[in-house]
C-alpha cells in the first residue's frame, strides 16, 4: 500500500501545488474541509488513480467507502487492485 499512498500523495502535492512541508498536510487529512482539494479536483483524483492503476472507480466505490484523506483513498484503490 506504501506505493498507492506514495504515488497518490505525490500527485495531490504537485497537482494542487501544496507544499511538502506544509503542517496542515499529512495523510489522515480531510482534503476538502481542509480545502486542499475540491469537488473538480476530487474528480481529476479519480481519473489519475484510474490512469495510473488501471482500475475503475465507480460511483457505488464512492458511496460506499469513504475517500476523504490520502489513507482512505489508498485503501479504496488496493482493495481495487485485489480484485
Amino acid at each position: 500500500m506504501d506505493n498507492v499512498k506514495d504515488t497518490l500523495r505525490s500527485y495531490i502535492l504537485e497537482h494542487f501545488q501544496i507544499e511538502a512541508d506544509d503542517p496542515d498536510f499529512g495523510d489522515d487529512v480531510h482534503l476538502f474541509d481542509y480545502g486542499f482539494v475540491d469537488s473538480l479536483g476530487a474528480t481529476e483524483i479519480v481519473l489519475f488513480l484510474e490512469e495510473t492503476f488501471h482500475i475503475q472507480i465507480t460511483q457505488k466505490d464512492i458511496t460506499l467507502y469513504p475517500m476523504n484523506t490520502v489513507n482512505e483513498i489508498a485503501e479504496v484503490v488496493e482493495r481495487k487492485l485485489k480484485g
